[in-house]
């Protein structure tokens, strides 16, 4: 089952964003990840089978970003 997955964060560059794509991209099949840097708040964008976004969040957390699930 392909999810897609929508979070707030604060991550500023395209460095730190490689670097939270490659851990995630360890642990789950993701399709596609990207984060706007434009945006105010710097949407991370993750589609891939079987996510779990706590466990993402947690990831994204775990380099000392903030990383909260945005609601449809």
């Amino acid at each position: 089952m392909t999810d897609i997955l929508i979070f707030k964060t604060n991550i500023n560059t395209e460095d730190e964003f490689s670097k939270i794509r490659n851990n995630i991209s360890k642990f789950y099949n993701i399709k596609e990840c990207t984060v706007d840097l434009e945006d105010r708040d710097k949407v991370l964008r993750i589609i891939g089978d079987n996510l779990n976004q706590y466990d993402i969040a947690s990831h994204v957390n775990d380099f000392g970003f903030v990383c909260d699930e945005l609601q449809d």
